[in-house]
């Protein structure tokens, strides 16, 4: 009798699969660790590239002293923009945070990175075009300077491009993969 109850009730019952926090950042796969580290490590050199990128302006940049200081300000800013990413990199905690979270940190994340690659560029070309001006005002302006600055504009914006894209989006497309396997999987298991 009392086996016959049991039987029933476990006929009855709706089972479902318990999934935890734990469990999840279990599952963020391997990409999605390893994309989370390669993006942390990326900002921890850009932070040290700055303080570099100071020591090397000065050798660059010194002979037109508005330029170095224009140059040293944007790195200053760079450095700090670095610790800002770092610290809202480090607040996704894949083993504490609930999938819905990780994933709007890492869109906030994204469309950081977005803004920055815009600003940077423009940053970039205004820059050539701001020493470009120093330069031409010590000789006299021609065609194949114009085409220098024009390539080197060019050159690095293209460098811009690439290195965004191993870095940052490569890497943000890995973890979101990543977000998107468990979100689909916690969908499955609710139905």
């Amino acid at each position: 009798m009392e086996l016959d109850n049991i039987k029933k009730k476990w006929q009855n019952a709706e089972i479902k699969l318990d999934i935890d926090n734990e469990k999840i950042g279990k599952m963020l796969s391997n990409d999605g660790h390893s994309a989370y580290n390669a993006l942390l490590k990326f900002e921890k050199i850009g932070a040290f590239a700055m303080v570099i990128c100071v020591i090397l302006g000065y050798f660059v940049f010194s002979r037109y002293l508005p330029v170095f200081m224009v140059y040293t300000v944007s790195v200053f800013f760079a450095f700090f923009w670095q610790i800002y990413k770092i610290r809202k990199l480090k607040q996704i905690n894949i083993g504490h945070m609930t999938i819905m979270e990780i994933s709007s940190k890492v869109y906030s994340y994204r469309k950081i990175i977005f803004k920055e690659f815009f600003v940077g560029v423009a940053w970039l070309v205004l820059f050539l075009i701001f020493l470009g001006y120093y330069e031409l005002l010590e000789t006299p302006l021609s065609v194949g300077k114009l085409i220098v600055f024009t390539v080197f504009a060019f050159v690095g914006v293209i460098i811009v491009f690439v290195l965004y894209k191993v870095m940052y989006w490569n890497n943000i497309k890995k973890l979101a993969s990543a977000i998107e396997e468990i979100e689909e999987f916690e969908r499955d298991n609710q139905e």
